[in-house]
């Protein structure tokens, strides 16, 4: 049986669910497992689905044309990760969504989710939250690739270090937006400046 216990349990932090909409919450989800670099969604086709994860870990990223991987977000247990512009506006994606790690997610249709808004108003309540957590998030990522490499890699090691010895040096590179030598060389230094501190 899925873990919907998991999701449930992320819902009640934030809304009050009576059993009949948790029933009808769970109805709505479908369970997917996928393998270490499989993908949920690709470039150039139209996401159709929210995804929460249940265990492992994923990113989403996009190639420029120069061939260079972009990372926009990792998503770990107890986080949503979408393409909602792509759903939205019915348009093909620019980007890939791929499991960094053996990953399962519960998927939610987008009209699905929808409906769900009317049948299931506290769940409208949870989302907007989602939404605005979201939002803040992007908002601190555009203000600090704006500071130096130094100043951003410090920066996501206060906010993310918890996650760090999941994530490839090059996978953490293409999210800081720097090259995987600088990256390695402002890790040395960390780690030389907080020795010296001991």
């Amino acid at each position: 049986m899925p873990p919907y216990d998991i999701i449930l349990k992320h819902i009640g932090q934030h809304v009050s669910l009576t059993d009949q909409e948790k029933e009808i919450i769970c109805s709505s989800l479908l369970c997917k497992k996928i393998r270490r670099k499989q993908y949920l969604l690709q470039e150039g086709t139209i996401c159709t689905h929210d995804f929460f994860v249940i265990s492992g870990c994923l990113r989403q990223y996009e190639v420029s044309p120069s061939g260079r991987e972009n990372t926009v977000q990792f998503a770990f247990e107890n986080w949503w990760i979408s393409d909602w512009y792509s759903m939205i506006h019915n348009q093909p994606s620019v980007y890939n969504i791929e499991a960094l790690e053996n990953s399962e997610v519960f998927m939610i249709e987008k009209k699905r989710l929808e409906q769900l808004y009317t049948e299931v108003p506290a769940l409208e309540s949870y989302f907007r939250k989602m939404f605005m957590l979201a939002f803040v998030s992007l908002q601190k990522k555009v203000l600090y690739q704006q500071k130096p490499a130094e100043e951003r890699y410090l920066e996501f090691t206060k906010s993310y270090g918890w996650f760090e010895q999941r994530l490839s040096q090059q996978h953490i590179a293409s999210f800081l937006g720097i090259t995987r030598e600088t990256l390695s060389r402002l890790r040395g230094q960390q780690h030389k400046d907080h020795s010296e501190n001991l």
